[in-house]
């Protein structure tokens, strides 16, 4: 069996440890030694799963278990030792304001797992049983049933517990691999957490599938310390990493010079970004989903990779648009959120339709094109429509813009500032303001925006950026504009 015929990713794991258990699985990105061969990985596997099965054997109410993630080795062993003993996984994303995390937990009304309680109890199986093991637990995985729960980045409303099945997990991985093959030869490195769906998936979930290597970081402090003999060939990573990883490869650091593919999602890669890695010999790979649809519903190929645009549907989905509104139909529709039936029901449909709420464009080849989310358009008194999210990444091309959020406040369009150097200077042969003349450009004449200038940059910690970096406009609203202290006004123009 290849893992292409897998219906559940304990199943991929299995096929590697009984096809290729020698080979290394998991790296160490602080010292690039390896962490776990693929019967190493099993036999923890397994010896995680009978703990679990021992320890919580008399929890009649729950088959939930939270965790604090932190994208180490053991959350992988954790991950897929849930799937063999029959628990639903919650990770918690552990790089989240601590008052979140709790919260997130207390919502999940899960058993909790500590790592640093278990790990020194946790005896691995010899490689013969834990393959035994794990095969008879592979036959018994309901495949439809929640086999995770990941919370949702919160950008519009408060975060939801979105519930997958291992098949829409494994269905969206093989989707992804098909539109973006990677080999056993590759290394992929993660900068993102794996208790968000993005890495979940193109980084976890193709890594099973692919029986590539792997080795978990996270961030810029991964990139830092990122050892000489770990020269990974895929990342995936958001814009806010991609001018680090760029400024690394050009500055020559060694570890970087393998680098073939870089995906981006979350937020879009700028034209710049995009320019800098064909330059530097790297394709680049963006891809468009939510944690509803597991979450991949549109990527590129390696040949067919263009500026803001995010390529077609990925195999398995179905596509309609509303009124620019995009909604979907496929395997990898979750079941539904956590404890909120109403929730769910409202978006998705009886027919199986989820709506995305984001609005899109489908051009001639294919390809799609992401306007921004549906809720953050804006509705100027003379029936124009803005669109925020089109008009921030514009701006985020100019040299000197570190953050732009345009939003509207009592009757004003106002966009707020945060530059990497005093200003942005006027462009030489027309003698306007760069910003004047991208707002022009996207704006009816006459159009006033208040500039404001950020005093603070945003941040996740502060809750005003969700943890793949898009802004939450409603807080930062409240805050930055309804509080005058917590934002400066810099200038205001008539573009």
């Amino acid at each position: 069996m290849e893992t292409a015929d897998v219906h559940d990713l304990l199943s991929a794991l299995i096929h590697h440890a009984k096809q290729r258990p020698d080979e290394i699985a998991l790296i160490d990105s602080q010292t690039g030694a390896a962490a776990f061969t693929w019967s190493e990985l099993t036999c923890r596997v397994d010896a995680t799963a009978i703990m679990l099965r021992s320890k919580f054997s008399e929890a009649t109410t729950t088959k939930r278990l939270t965790y604090r993630c932190t994208n180490r080795p053991e959350d992988v062993v954790l991950s897929l030792a849930c799937v063999a003993a029959g628990f639903t996984e919650i990770p918690i994303d552990a790089f989240l304001p601590a008052p979140q995390q709790d919260v997130l937990i207390k919502r999940s009304k899960a058993l909790h797992w500590a790592h640093e309680i278990h790990a020194n109890s946790i005896h691995s199986s010899k490689v013969a049983d834990a393959i035994s093991n794990l095969e008879t637990a592979a036959r018994d995985v309901d495949i439809h049933s929640p086999s995770l729960v990941l919370w949702t980045s919160g950008t519009t409303s408060e975060p939801r517990g979105v519930m997958l099945s291992q098949h829409n997990l494994t269905t969206n991985a093989k989707a992804k691999l098909l539109a973006v093959p990677q080999h056993t030869s590759d290394l992929r490195l993660s900068l993102l957490s794996i208790a968000h769906a993005y890495a979940r998936t193109s980084d976890m979930g193709t890594w099973l599938l692919s029986g590539c290597r792997w080795s978990l970081g996270r961030g810029r402090s991964t990139l830092r310390s990122l050892p000489e003999n770990l020269c990974p060939t895929l990342i995936n990573a958001v814009p806010v990493l991609i001018n680090d990883i760029l400024n690394r490869i050009e500055s020559g650091q060694s570890s970087l010079q393998s680098l073939r593919l870089l995906g981006c999602g979350g937020v879009a890669m700028s034209l710049g970004q995009f320019e800098r890695c064909k330059q530097n010999g790297i394709g680049v790979i963006q891809g468009y989903g939510c944690t509803e649809t597991s979450p991949v519903i549109c990527s590129a190929s390696p040949d067919n990779a263009t500026p803001n645009r995010v390529g077609p549907l990925v195999a398995g989905w179905e596509s309609k648009v509303e009124h620019g509104r995009l909604f979907v139909r496929g395997p990898g529709v979750m079941i539904g959120y956590l404890d909120e039936e109403a929730a769910t029901q409202q978006k998705v449909s009886p027919g199986g339709w989820l709506d995305t709420g984001d609005l899109v464009e489908i051009h001639d080849d294919g390809q799609f094109q992401i306007l921004g989310r549906a809720d953050d358009v804006i509705v100027m008194d003379n029936g124009f429509k803005v669109f925020p999210a089109t008009i921030e990444r514009q701006l985020l091309q100019l040299e000197g813009i570190e953050q732009a959020v345009l939003l509207h406040h009592q009757g004003q369009l106002c966009l707020l500032l945060s530059h990497s150097q005093p200003q942005v200077t006027a462009d030489a042969p027309t003698g306007r303001d760069p910003i004047e003349s991208c707002l022009a450009d996207s704006l009816p004449p006459g159009t006033s925006v208040k500039r404001l200038k950020l005093s603070e940059p945003l941040s996740i910690k502060s809750g005003e950026l969700t943890a793949k970096g898009t802004p939450r406009r409603p807080i930062i609203r409240q805050r930055r504009l309804s509080s005058p202290p917590d934002s400066r006004p810099n200038h205001s123009r008539d573009p």
